[in-house]
């Protein structure tokens, strides 16, 4: 709408300009310049032969008036002075131009202020336009740099995860094997009971059994002796040894105590388990009593350790 209020003016500015020159040109240059006449031309009625005609006129003579009258009307003047040749139009002096101020003028400045403002916003659009451009692509360059940061966190979290579920299974592995040892040295030390091998970790101790009564009714002689030994994965007794459990009764067999091992060496827990084939109550209670009293190595660290001990009785 600007635009076309714009060009009406610049029309009529136009026009009024024009109209301007055509006025000063109408009355400088291009108006007419009649010449001044010195008189009026001289007319001859009569006074010569050409001038009398062919046939008098009917009707009677005019009356002639006096001479002197006469004479005053047919004074002959003097022929005409020919005209003097018009005077040419002095040429309109050129004037300096001036310069002129019309509302063409004004609307041709304040059409280039209004290009200059039109080019200015132009500009800061395209610059506004570089800027949302240049943040648009450093907020991506962001986003890629988180992601790939987001991703390198996932994946140190998966190998952490996954070395830690290796570690425990490891460690799942190792404990199973050390089960399957101790199974393996308890199946070991009760296969040892019946004459095999027995390649548990132990100390044997022959002592003189004590004298049987001549007024008993056992059909045996004197107690032989209490053979030991222990299953206790990485632990060694102490100085003293394993301690005996009282063997007076007429009764051989093997008694299987089940202990619990703290780090300090102690046995904290002691009953009777699997393998055991002597059913006496007063030997049972005797073995686990000695087992109690048992003293190995102390180690390092916080978990108390499963193992067995077992008794061998043998008569004479």
């Amino acid at each position: 709408m600007k635009l076309k209020k714009n060009n009406l003016l610049a029309i009529v500015g136009s026009i009024l300009f024009h109209a301007v020159i055509l006025l000063i040109l109408y009355f400088t240059v291009l108006k007419a310049v009649e010449p001044e006449e010195d008189g009026g031309v001289m007319v001859n009625f009569g006074t010569i032969d050409e001038a009398t005609g062919t046939f008098e006129p009917e009707g009677e003579p005019a009356q002639d008036e006096p001479t002197e009258e006469v004479q005053e009307e047919t004074v002959v003047p003097p022929p005409p002075t020919p005209p003097a040749p018009p005077t040419p139009p002095t040429p309109p002096t050129p004037k300096q131009p001036e310069k002129l101020i019309t509302q063409d003028q004004e609307e041709s400045v304040a059409l280039a202020q209004q290009r200059k403002k039109e080019q200015e916003r132009k500009r800061k659009e395209e610059a506004r336009r570089q800027e949302e451009l240049r943040k648009q692509q450093e907020e991506r360059q962001r986003q890629d740099t988180e992601r790939r940061r987001q991703d390198e966190a996932r994946r140190k979290e998966a190998e952490r995860k996954a070395e830690a579920e290796r570690k425990a299974e490891a460690e799942r592995r190792r404990q199973a094997e050390e089960q399957r040892k101790k199974e393996q040295a308890i199946r070991d030390r009760v296969a040892g009971a019946f004459g095999k091998n027995n390649s548990s970790q132990g100390t044997g101790k022959t002592t003189t059994g004590n004298q049987g009564s001549p007024l008993g009714n056992a059909d045996r002689g004197a107690n032989k002796g209490v053979g030991t030994g222990f299953s206790l994965s990485g632990r060694s007794i102490g100085a003293g040894g394993l301690p005996h459990p009282a063997y007076t009764v007429q009764e051989e067999g093997r008694i299987v105590v089940n202990i619990v091992v703290d780090p300090a060496g102690n046995v904290i827990a002691a009953d009777i388990g699997k393998g055991t084939n002597i059913d006496n109550a007063s030997m049972r209670r005797s073995a686990v009593e000695a087992a109690r009293r048992a003293k190995f190595n102390s180690i390092e660290g916080t978990n108390n350790q499963s193992g067995t001990i077992t008794y061998m009785f043998r008569l004479k």
